[in-house]
């Protein structure tokens, strides 16, 4: 029971995100897609229409976070290992709908952190994506649904 605000959480944004198909454009961005290398746009569209695709294309176990229930009304983060076996398809977002946002922050030609935040809620998901040696691109961090801040 005291995981379920969490699992509702989640659930509203997994739920939410399989409503649209279409491959994600952003209308709140930080760094434009136009500035992010084509080669990642390429695998960001891949990532979310193919699931297969998707678990091959993620640093197993992954790193990450996820809210902890610490008394009735506070959460705590804490540190996870996501595993293979018990993973959600992560699919593409409508920001058309003004329901969501998403930032993005280039650190560099191999390091992409996204934001996506329900806009009336200030919950969120953070990912982290890199360009691995083999020229490939892997998630390599994800936080699930937590209070991100407007």
């Amino acid at each position: 029971m005291k995981f379920f605000p969490v699992f509702l959480c989640a659930s509203f944004l997994i739920v939410a995100c399989k409503r649209n198909n279409t491959p994600a454009q952003a209308d709140s961005v930080t760094t434009s897609d136009a500035a992010l290398p084509a080669d990642f746009n390429t695998f960001y569209e891949k990532f979310h229409t193919d699931s297969l695709y998707q678990l091959e294309h993620i640093s197993w176990p992954l790193q990450g976070d996820t809210s902890e229930q610490t008394d009735s009304t506070h959460y705590a983060k804490k540190d996870i290992f996501w595993q293979k076996e018990t993973w959600l398809m992560h699919h593409p977002v409508n920001y058309a709908s003004g329901d969501y946002k998403r930032q993005i922050q280039k650190l560099s030609d191999d390091l992409i952190i996204e934001f996506i935040t329900i806009t009336a809620g200030g919950f969120g998901i953070e990912r982290r994506f890199a360009k691995q040696s083999d020229g490939e691109w892997n998630l390599i961090f994800y936080s699930d649904m937590q209070e991100r801040g407007k």
